[in-house]
């Protein structure tokens, strides 16, 4: 509830949660009351504000802040002496990073990195192999046809009569999960032009990202790699690159890995805050889908990384596909990120941070937003433009009404499973229940 000023009136559902938790240090207390702090500097004037300030301060903000605590202490224990934060989910954590680290007394390097798997994947991936590498492939929506042309820099018009040669359809609704499309577009990636123009594309983005690690100190064993997480096979790409240059491992701290039995981990040099798959720590702490739910609250201002370039002085810049991240600055960033500053504030104001373990709290918030939004959430943030394609050519929103079509009703491109749900009428849910995979209803990652 808001009053008419705009300020808050009673405490969220959110923050009665924390406030009815035990845990060491107040730990918990202290989370509900930076939050109820937050909303307190920030005004909210309508309703869709509102609901994304209170999530913003109840759900978003101790998920976040927790992990960049966790980040700056985990550095500290393994000796590092810088953090690069890769963009774009890193963008929030490096301010949120900033904002804390003098309130732990903790002075590192900090920096945000210009990556994307559009860049680093494609560094480590070999002409030879196109039609193997799944990443070409795969996303929460497979690829199409002009799809796998972006993801190698290929222009879609200069080979559309190469796609038609192999099979291939140019719907853009035609994807690699459809059958026989993906079988046409690994004849394409097999196609001896294909390989010779992405070969040099390649080449090039290889000696790039190579310049780029070195000016920012990425491949060396005193950085720490800061990014929301999954699979690992961006960092393993850019691990690869690196040392069959002969440069040395960094550190990766993510605030959740689920590695591919096909995919790459590292034991000794990933560590994850929330949950690890391929270690079995902290699964309990796993909400369903929790990578698209981390993806928002990790929105950044600007568009992808599509490449890079270098500078008469021969400083190896970004290029982004676009400098403002327009839908994600409609939707409301500038509020999410005002709140999340916001309560910083009010935890650093009231004292020390305390050092008890976050976790439970975090996942109780979460689960709760998550897995149950209220009707109002569930159209406020399932509106947000959520966008898992490397190339960015594929947003959608998070959330939206289940449908029946033919009697069948399938889950789709919806990324937000429960704020659907919170959208849809009770026959089309009903169908839906009868029909999913497990794989949905469990929120388990998609599979290669």
């Amino acid at each position: 509830m808001v009053s008419r000023s705009g300020q808050p009136t009673g405490a969220t559902r959110y923050e009665r949660i924390l406030a009815e938790l035990r845990s060491g240090d107040d730990l918990s207390a202290r989370l509900s009351a930076a939050s109820q702090g937050a909303r307190a500097m920030i005004p909210a004037v309508t309703e869709r504000e509102e609901a994304i300030r209170d999530v913003a301060a109840g759900v978003a903000a101790p998920a976040l802040v927790g992990y960049v605590i966790w980040v700056l202490r985990e550095a500290q224990a393994r000796g590092l002496s810088r953090l690069r934060f890769l963009s774009r989910d890193g963008q929030v954590l490096f301010e949120l990073t900033r904002l804390l680290a003098p309130h732990l007394g903790i002075e590192l390097d900090l920096e945000y990195i210009y990556s994307s798997r559009l860049t680093w994947s494609l560094a480590a991936t070999s002409p030879r192999q196109l039609a193997g590498t799944s990443w070409l492939f795969n996303s929460f929506i497979k690829s199409n046809a002009a799809d796998v042309c972006a993801r190698l820099g290929l222009s879609f018009e200069d080979f559309r009569p190469a796609l038609r040669a192999a099979g291939a359809s140019l719907d853009p609704d035609r994807r690699a999960d459809h059958a026989g499309q993906a079988a046409a577009l690994r004849r394409f990636l097999s196609d001896p032009a294909v390989t010779a123009t992405a070969g040099g594309r390649i080449e090039l983005t290889r000696q790039l990202v190579l310049g780029y690690a070195g000016q920012h100190r990425l491949a060396d064993p005193g950085t720490g790699l800061v990014d929301a997480g999954w699979t690992g096979r961006m960092a393993g790409a850019l691990v690869q690159v690196c040392e069959q240059a002969g440069m040395r491992r960094p550190h990766i701290l993510f605030w959740g890995h689920e590695p591919r039995a096909t995919g790459w981990t590292d034991p000794g040099h990933v560590a994850a805050y929330m949950y690890n798959t391929a270690t079995g720590q902290g699964l309990h702490w796993r909400v369903p889908d929790a990578p698209f739910a981390v993806e928002t609250f990790c929105m950044g201002d600007h568009g992808i990384v599509t490449g890079y370039t270098r500078s008469p002085s021969g400083k190896v810049e970004p290029v982004l596909a676009a400098p403002v991240n327009a839908p994600a600055l409609a939707w409301g960033l500038p509020l999410y990120r005002q709140t999340l500053a916001a309560f910083c504030t009010a935890l650093t104001t009231a004292g020390p941070i305390p050092s008890a373990d976050a976790r439970p709290a975090i996942w109780h918030v979460m689960n709760a937003f998550w897995c149950h939004p209220t009707p109002a959430e569930a159209s406020v943030w399932g509106s947000y433009p959520y966008d898992s394609d490397p190339a960015g050519s594929t947003t959608r929103p998070l959330a939206r009404a289940l449908t029946i079509d033919q009697g069948q009703c399938t889950r789709g491109d919806r990324a937000w499973l429960a704020g659907s749900f919170a959208l849809t009428t009770e026959p089309a849910r009903t169908t839906f229940l009868r029909q999913a995979p497990q794989t949905d209803l469990l929120g388990n990652p998609a599979t290669d």
